[in-house]
């Protein structure tokens, strides 16, 4: 019988939710608030863009210049994992693995370099440049700052980054290998670069209101919400937390992933691999709710639409965080869960806001917070290059 893998703390930072007492206020009272930039985009068009502005503490101080953005977003949120899990790390942390994604790594430090080293600016390039743009700097960063020697691993997947980090850790706790796994990702990379980029594809709002930007299941959101963000998840053997008599917030019942094998230029617009990880997790299960990636891309939204029709007929309530978060990348999946064990917590089901539902009216979509609990709950994500990846979680 394989071990089962429990969540014993967690922690977040992204827009509108810098911990997790403020995503659960925004979560419930729907209030947010994203930052208008038009010097990155490529004719001073308005985008609207979430930024994580709260400070983060000691690691802004010169000691920590050398650590990407993206790793100070992710130890804050570690910081917070652990302070919840009540966890001591032991002498050398052999038997915490550490297993963090990234989609973009560090974008924002690389263009800098890049434009150093275009205008022959020698001097200027700083000694730790390497570590800066490095897609491992971050489990590495996190490794060097608790002081844990034991297996450390980045994940590069694209958008489920996070969430395979999860089904990696998942096996090293399944095997034995390791009984506490620090799961987390981190993503910052509201610059031109991927402003520039994302632009050409048409999958940013250029110059649309605020209202329908980056809304989910609506037809009229011209793209999504770039974002920037952390999140983690302490992992560990039920047998392990219950030997340390520790609180326990949810499982991680499974994680399935695949690839739709079609192009490294986006992803397979019918679902199909999509749909079969999803059959292949829920096994003969239907959840509660699910809390779907949909974040106001017609590319993805469509998949997710696809899903609840073949899956479930339309008939399980869905819901999207999207608009309140932004799309964080690799860190959105984890966020995702976070939301829903807040709502396992504090017995509230998460709602989709600032929506108008256009063109996706069929759908049971969750527009009001349901004050009522739930147990099981379904979290997808996919992203481009053609991953997909589905978690079932439970609350027991």
């Amino acid at each position: 019988m394989s071990k089962r893998i429990v969540i014993t703390g967690f922690g977040v930072k992204v827009p509108n939710g810098e911990n997790n007492k403020e995503l659960l206020h925004h979560l419930i009272s729907g209030e947010y608030k994203f930052s208008i930039r038009n010097e990155i985009t490529p004719n001073r068009e308005d985008l609207l863009i979430g930024e994580v502005v709260q400070g983060l503490g000691e690691l802004e101080g010169k000691h920590f210049r050398a650590l990407p953005r993206i790793a100070k977003l992710a130890i804050c949120t570690i910081w917070e994992a652990l302070e919840m899990a009540h966890l001591d790390l032991g002498d050398d942390g052999t038997s915490t693995g550490i297993f963090m994604g990234t989609t973009m790594g560090g974008t924002t430090p690389l263009e800098e370099m890049v434009w150093i080293s275009s205008a022959d600016k020698f001097r200027e390039m700083p000694v730790y440049c390497c570590g800066l743009v490095h897609y491992h700097s971050l489990a590495a960063s996190v490794s060097s700052f608790f002081h844990l020697k034991g297996i450390t691993k980045t994940v590069t997947t694209g958008c489920t980054a996070g969430v395979e980090a999860v089904e990696d850790a998942m096996m090293y706790l399944q095997n034995g290998k390791i009984n506490t796994a620090i799961v987390g990702a981190a993503d910052s990379s509201n610059n031109k670069v991927t402003v520039f980029g994302f632009g050409k594809i048409r999958a940013l709002p250029f110059n649309q209101q605020a209202e329908y930007a980056g809304s989910p299941f609506s037809k009229r959101s011209k793209g999504f919400l770039l974002s920037e963000g952390a999140a983690c998840l302490i992992l560990e053997t039920e047998e392990h937390a219950l030997a340390r008599n520790a609180a326990i917030y949810g499982y991680i019942d499974a994680v399935v992933t695949n690839n739709d094998a079609e192009s490294i230029n986006g992803h397979d617009r019918t679902g199909s691999s999509m749909k079969q990880a999803v059959s292949s997790v829920l096994g003969q299960r239907i959840p509660d709710y699910y809390n779907s990636q949909a974040m106001g891309y017609a590319a993805n939204d469509s998949i997710e639409d696809i899903v609840s029709r073949d899956i479930f007929g339309h008939g399980v309530p869905l819901t999207s965080v999207k608009r309140l978060i932004g799309h964080p990348f690799s860190a959105s999946g984890l966020a995702q869960i976070i939301a829903s064990l807040l709502g396992f917590q504090h017995q509230f089901v998460p709602r989709t806001i600032r929506t108008d539902q256009w063109g996706f009216e069929h759908l049971p979509l969750i527009t009001e917070t349901l004050l009522k609990p739930s147990a099981e709950v379904l979290i997808t994500s996919h992203g481009y290059g053609g991953n997909n990846a589905a978690v079932y979680l439970t609350k027991s």
